[in-house]
């Protein structure tokens, strides 16, 4: 009902921006020997918005907090947090999944972990003597007792929305047909968007982790996205800049 009735528009846009970010994520959960079918849990985390913030403070498409995100390599402080950078936030996603799977041997209780922690599920699956998510469901804080049910209301959109009429609303071709690089040296939005052509909000949309519209000089290097279009021009235009 969530996504099929009460909030078809909201729905749309999903469907619209998962052809941005499914085959990212698939990569990675490959990489990790992970069921790419768990590509959806970023639904339920974030409706596919790398800027979501929770109630809680947990950030990104796939909400980490700040001690778990670090924990999972990603900086987080003034001028950068990694847990809204797409490439980044994913690669943590995936380890802490593959973490949560070691654990359990079983991908419901992962994913049940994944929302209130490896503690709780451990302490419900003591109560419920069962290692079956659904035996122990009642013995679990009530968001997470929802949670692997609306992991499966998300799986259901992404494969039965056109059996619903749902049309879904893609983003502009320049947030659909991007290139990511790395990228070493300090950058300022404003004079990205003056050597591409580009809307200093189109790089800001595309590059979400920097907090202040500017990149800092990094030894270990950063993620950049932008149109593939203007990829060449940025590129020399890095050339350019270097000593």
């Amino acid at each position: 009902r969530t996504y099929l009735v009460n909030n078809r528009k909201a729905a749309e846009i999903i469907l619209g921006r998962r052809i941005v970010y499914f085959p990212m994520f698939e990569d990675y959960l490959r990489q990790n020997n992970i069921p790419t079918d768990l590509k959806y849990l970023a639904i339920v985390e974030s409706a596919l918005e790398p800027k979501a913030i929770s109630h809680a403070g947990a950030v990104g498409l796939w909400q980490f907090m700040p001690g778990t995100g670090r924990g999972y390599g990603l900086r987080v402080d003034e001028l950068v947090d990694e847990r809204r950078d797409p490439h980044k936030s994913t690669q943590a996603a995936s380890q802490y999944l593959l973490d949560l799977f070691e654990k359990f041997q079983n991908w419901e209780l992962a994913i049940a972990a994944y929302n209130s922690g490896s503690g709780r599920v451990s302490r419900a699956v003591k109560r419920g003597r069962s290692t079956s998510y659904w035996k122990i469901r009642a013995h679990l804080p009530r968001e997470t007792r929802n949670y692997v049910p609306a992991f499966i209301a998300a799986t259901y959109l992404m494969r039965h929305f056109e059996d619903h009429d749902l049309q879904p609303n893609y983003p502009d071709l320049d947030l659909q047909m991007t290139e990511t690089i790395s990228v070493f040296q300090g950058l300022n939005f404003q004079e990205v968007a003056r050597v591409t052509g580009l809307a200093e909000e189109v790089v800001a949309q595309l590059n979400p982790a920097f907090v202040k519209g500017m990149a800092p000089a990094s030894k270990q290097g950063y993620y950049f996205t932008l149109p593939r279009r203007v990829m060449g021009a940025f590129r020399a235009f890095l050339e350019s800049e270097r000593p």
